[in-house]
């Protein structure tokens, strides 16, 4: 698999937001309710508010050699703020590159340790790099419940 990795720009937003809903509609159904896939799916909607969640950590995307196929942010306090992978793509290796690329960057910064709030479907990616499950959490949007995993890693 050929990518290419590089920090989002402003001109990247609408791209990653088409690639989030989509990715969201399709997927979401396999494990939520048709109200929270919709609420889920609709947090792209609100440009100015995607665009500050995608600019204000570094988020990290994947491209193959015609488009974006991924991307995963971290903040500077260590929460990785977006595992996603386009819906044709999931399961080819494209969210482990991505970890692999946060991992890394947090190392680097010095980072103390890694957080996260982890959907049913980013749990196993979480897993598989060493995070633990540390409690989980009801979260509601405009009304619509969902519950996430709070995973963490620390150094050693």
């Amino acid at each position: 698999m050929n990518l290419n990795i590089r920090i989002a720009e402003a001109s990247d937003v609408p791209a990653l937001a088409e690639l989030y809903q989509t990715t969201v509609l399709e997927i979401a159904p396999q494990k939520y309710s048709p109200e929270q896939t919709q609420m889920w799916a609709s947090f792209a909607v609100d440009t100015a508010i995607f665009q500050e969640f995608i600019l204000k950590a570094t988020t990290f995307i994947a491209t193959d050699e015609t488009e974006i196929v991924g991307f995963a942010g971290i903040a500077e306090n260590g929460r990785v703020t977006a595992t996603y992978v386009r819906k044709d793509r999931i399961r080819q290796g494209i969210g482990t590159i991505l970890m692999e690329e946060i991992i890394k960057y947090a190392y680097n910064q010095k980072m103390p340790h890694l957080y996260a709030e982890a959907s049913e479907f980013s749990l196993g990616l979480f897993q598989k790099f060493g995070f633990y499950i540390y409690d989980t959490e009801i979260v509601s949007r405009h009304g619509v419940e969902f519950q996430r995993y709070l995973v963490e890693l620390i150094w050693h």
